[in-house]
């Protein structure tokens, strides 16, 4: 790519409500695209209806599925990489937005279109052909998106509002998927739901790039270390693996939950596929009603420790989970409704967080290097991220396998996910003991002896 024209005069001037919402846009379009996918994806290829025959086994879709992601999560850090080597009149970032947002949307609506009606390897085939190009695209937009928050602000609290009305606008996003998606699904069936919410998805997507400009970066002209020698140098920092062996675990369970309701809800409940809606639409509302609490405490408590106690309420509520359908009160849809929410709510204040956390991981690489490489940063989130999203798969998959040998959701297998949940988290839990990064340069620089 060509050499910037002119010299590139960043921003002092504080970020405006306009450019902050417009930069989230892209945020909303992912809340879009993942909420429906893996609410859906598993549930429409393993559960024959009276529309359509069952179209993969249980076992091998989530094999695709985690492949897929694995596959995806490895092309991560060289999109980071090459992001962050790019010089071009529009930026670092916004090129390979650009080109990627159209290929999202082709792949993803035709995630819903297997060439046969019936248990078919052609099936199989097909769907990890459509992954392919699709979990590339995301990556293609996902990757030089996040990489841009630490180039729009460098003051903690502004990047901590950034990251708090981006969690308000994708938990709305996430609330019309998951509750407007489970009636289309059920109404309209799997392809036109998608051919909607991708189709919003991308014009809002365009919307965001069109507005969104990076307002700082490092100088373009200095030399620039070799892809692996970034990857071993960034994965060798202590602070670092602990993050990213914690946020794997974590995160993992929120596509768990998306995955599980519809089964939850069908087999746990005895409702229909459209029920999901309430309960999905439920704790994603809330997920977003209670960003404000967390953008109070991430202003007044280090990061690190709010992060500790949201983990901790996740667990206990996942434990809660696992009983669901056995308290002596309520029918089981009411202790659904009011049990898993302990579990979902902190998840926003989980995604609230996390981007705050690898910019002041990013800070930490330039106090030690002199250098500012934000893509590879969240490279590497994005890598292990989708790590976890491929376990997830597999563990849902698998344990449906481990109690039916046709992998046929059952009450307790159902169960055992949300019991799954909680393990997972509290691995996470005791990889994060070593993180302490402060809030701020100045902190963390002290804190590390730097």
């Amino acid at each position: 790519m060509k050499r910037e024209a002119r010299q590139f005069v960043p921003s002092t001037d504080p970020l405006t409500l306009k450019e902050i919402f417009l930069y989230n846009l892209a945020g909303f379009a992912f809340n879009i695209y993942d909420t429906i996918l893996y609410a859906w994806v598993t549930y429409f290829y393993i559960t024959a209806t009276t529309e359509h025959a069952k179209y993969i086994t249980t076992i091998l879709v989530g094999i695709i599925l985690s492949g897929g992601r694995i596959l995806d999560a490895l092309t991560d850090p060289f999109i980071g990489y090459m992001s962050d080597r790019t010089k071009t009149r529009w930026g670092r970032r916004k090129p390979y937005m650009f080109v990627s947002y159209p290929i999202l949307l082709i792949s993803f609506v035709l995630v819903w279109t297997p060439p046969v009606n019936g248990t078919s390897v052609y099936n199989a085939l097909y769907l990890g052909v459509v992954l392919f190009f699709y979990y590339w695209s995301y990556t293609g937009v996902l990757i030089p998106w996040f990489a841009m928050l630490p180039e729009m602000s460098k003051d903690n609290q502004e990047r901590v509002k950034i990251a708090s009305i981006g969690v308000a606008l994708g938990v709305f996003a996430a609330l019309l998927a998951g509750g407007i998606g489970s009636i289309l699904y059920e109404k309209t069936g799997a392809f036109k739901m998608a051919l909607i919410f991708g189709l919003v998805g991308f014009i809002v997507g365009e919307i965001g790039l069109f507005g969104t400009k990076e307002r700082y970066r490092p100088d373009l002209d200095e030399e620039t270390p070799g892809f692996f020698a970034a990857i071993k140098t960034t994965f060798q920092e202590r602070q670092v693996l602990s993050f990213a062996i914690m946020i794997m675990l974590v995160q993992l369970t929120y596509q768990l939950m998306l995955m599980i309701v519809p089964f939850l809800t069908t087999i746990t409940l005895g409702l229909k596929e459209g029920m999901s809606a309430i309960i999905l639409g439920e704790v994603i509302f809330l997920m977003g009603a209670v960003v404000p609490l967390w953008f109070y405490l991430l202003s007044k408590y280090p990061k690190r420790n709010v992060f500790r106690g949201i983990i901790i309420t996740m667990i206990v509520g996942f434990i809660g989970c696992y009983f669901i359908g056995d308290y002596p009160f309520g029918s089981p849809l009411v202790q659904a409704m009011l049990i898993i929410p302990i579990a979902a709510i902190p998840m926003g204040g989980m995604f609230t967080a996390v981007l705050g956390i690898i910019s002041d991981l990013t800070d930490l690489g330039e106090l030690k290097t002199g250098k500012r490489r934000e893509a590879i940063y969240f490279g590497i989130y994005g890598i292990v991220r989708k790590f976890g999203w491929a376990f997830s798969s597999l563990i849902l998959t698998g344990v449906f396998t481990i109690f039916d040998p046709n992998g046929a959701p059952s009450v307790i297998g159902v169960k055992v996910v949300w019991y799954m949940c909680a393990m997972v988290c509290l691995l996470g839990l005791l990889a994060f003991i070593p993180y302490k990064l402060g809030d701020t340069k100045e902190e963390t620089k002290k804190i590390m002896g730097l």
